[in-house]
């Protein structure tokens, strides 16, 4: 290789690791951020990356897991005289209350055959996941007729222990003492219900009275007839006109269409909160029971005009998926 060739192939080598495509200066430029707008959402150039934890072992300062609330048991009984009024193919609804009477917090069905019936309730049978099974809670029972949670008929058979109990407490005896609609010898007049008040009431009271809830028909449309998943549960829901939290809710396991229902202030969330004025009522047949979560499939629908306590007649069809 001669001197020339050597030359110009140096100078081929220089040119080639010096090109990194470098605009050339221009006098009094002044150095820039860079946008990073361009290729970040806007804060994100400035937010703070959380250095990675790994989880903390039992005992080393994680905080403990926060035990499920024991539940409360006992014994549902049924009182002698009413021994032949328990109608074939009814279902036995257990409940918890507040003992303030608010929301429920915790109800089965539960299939039966015969009396005394042992019986188990927490917090597995949550209605609502925000409302803590926690104590002071009333336990009471009905015999219902048609099987339908929403709807209370003359004939249903209804009971409760005495006073008020904690999560844990053992030996609970419900006692199935009265019906629905009508006064028995077995409940003293004291302990007269609000049905039995209305049933003794003059007849303008007696509409007062009488006018409480809401009631109609849920129904399905024929579109979404095979789209209600097994094991759904059906939560009807009343709030007021203009939105917010809901007043009164109804569960019902296992819905079936056409369907009657009633809503009304034995069903509101909150005592403090009237049942009263114009309602939105809505319905909504959920695949996984959980009333906190809305699942793509469940499905939804609502009455096509406000309600008022009251009213009846009021048709309500689901024909939204979510």
């Amino acid at each position: 290789m001669n001197t020339r060739t050597a030359f110009l192939l140096i100078a081929l080598l220089a040119a080639q690791a010096c090109d990194r495509r470098v605009e050339s200066f221009a006098p009094g430029e002044k150095p820039q951020t860079p946008d990073l707008s361009k290729i970040f959402p806007a804060g994100a150039d400035r937010a703070a990356q959380p250095a990675a934890q790994m989880p903390l072992a039992p005992g080393r300062g994680a905080p403990p897991v926060e035990p499920l609330a024991a539940p409360i048991e006992g014994t549902i009984e049924l009182a002698p005289e009413l021994a032949g009024s328990v109608p074939a193919g009814a279902v036995l609804f257990l409940m918890a209350h507040g003992a303030a009477g608010g929301p429920l917090v915790a109800a089965q069905r539960i299939p039966f055959r015969e009396f005394p019936l042992p019986f188990s309730i927490g917090a597995a049978d949550h209605m609502m996941s925000a409302t803590p099974f926690a104590g002071p809670l009333r336990i009471s029972a009905r015999i219902d007729g048609d099987g339908n949670a929403a709807t209370r008929d003359a004939g249903d058979l209804l009971g409760a222990s005495e006073g008020t109990h904690q999560p844990g407490d053992r030996g609970v005896v419900v006692t199935i003492s009265e019906v629905q609609g009508e006064t028995t010898a077995s409940a003293p007049p004291a302990a007269a219900t609000g049905a039995t008040a209305a049933a003794a009431a003059p007849p303008a009271a007696l509409a007062t009275t009488a006018s409480g809830a809401i009631e109609g028909t849920l129904e399905l449309a024929p579109e979404l007839a095979g789209r209600v998943p097994p094991r759904a549960v059906l939560y009807l829901i009343a709030r007021t006109a203009q939105g917010g939290p809901p007043i009164a809710v109804v569960r019902v396991d296992n819905p079936s269409f056409p369907m009657p229902f009633s809503i009304g202030p034995e069903n509101r969330m909150n005592q403090s909160l009237p049942f009263a004025g114009e309602m939105r009522i809505s319905a909504r047949v959920d695949g996984d029971g959980n009333p906190m979560t809305r699942t793509p499939g469940d499905l939804q629908g609502s009455s096509e005009a406000a309600n008022a306590p009251g009213d009846r007649g009021v048709t309500l069809l689901i024909d939204e998926v979510l």
